[in-house]
């Protein structure tokens, strides 16, 4: 009877434990400066500006996509979301582009504080964070479903 307590008690906490995890996860948004002329992007639009595949938003404004940094845990989420591919996969295919010669990723900043300083200095800046974190300098153009 106590073993099945104990285990019982332990189930419990290990799914209320993962349900608080999830909770907590980040709640992430495109933006882009307020200034870009883009009010909305679908999820193909974005990431053909994040590998590089297009460089110009569909108004024809030059697009200056910023990336986080390789350990911050929203890159990993953002990719997941985005082409649901891990941060290796990422990475590879980037190192291709370098190799061939032919492109260069977006630059990576440590912090989200610094993509919103990125999107905010370039009209055609266009980044990732946390839903919380936007203010009227940036525009939302896509939101994360779960």
């Amino acid at each position: 009877m106590r073993y099945l307590r104990q285990l019982f008690l332990l189930l419990c906490l290990s799914l209320g434990g993962g349900l608080l995890a999830d909770d907590a996860q980040a709640e992430l948004v495109v933006i882009v400066n307020a200034r870009a002329g883009v009010a909305t992007m679908t999820r193909l639009e974005i990431a053909n500006l994040f590998f590089g595949r297009s460089r110009q938003f569909f108004n024809g404004q030059e697009a200056q996509p910023v990336d986080l940094a390789e350990s911050h845990a929203d890159r990993a989420h953002f990719y997941q979301w985005l082409v649901n591919q891990d941060l290796a996969q990422v990475d590879s295919y980037w190192s291709r582009q370098i190799f061939s010669g032919s492109m260069q990723p977006p630059p990576r900043v440590a912090t989200p504080e610094e993509v919103i300083k990125r999107v905010v200095a370039h009209p055609g800046g266009i980044g990732y964070v946390d839903t919380s974190r936007v203010d009227a300098r940036v525009r939302v153009v896509h939101e994360f479903t779960h």
